[in-house]
């Protein structure tokens, strides 16, 4: 019997860790993506430079990026909901 306590004890914990966590992620803001934004640029610093510059002038939220073997790089915006 006080194994099976100590088992659901410790659900119980699991389960309200769960619950924070699914809350905590239902509270943070919402972003959307955004069509890519290809430029001129051979590396992922290339990239950064244009994300960064963007995300600066508060035109974006955040950023990925991506080299591409055509000579360019992809920007992916993201945007606040």
């Amino acid at each position: 019997m006080r194994k099976f306590k100590r088992a659901m004890i410790a659900g119980a914990g699991l389960l309200a860790f769960s619950g924070l966590a699914a809350g905590a992620a239902q509270a943070a803001p919402a972003t959307h993506q955004g069509p890519d934004i290809v430029v001129p640029g051979t590396s992922i610093a290339d990239c950064q430079a244009v994300g960064d510059k963007l995300v600066n002038q508060g035109l974006i939220e955040n950023y990925a990026c991506m080299v591409n073997p055509d000579g360019t790089v992809s920007v992916t915006p993201y945007y606040k909901d």
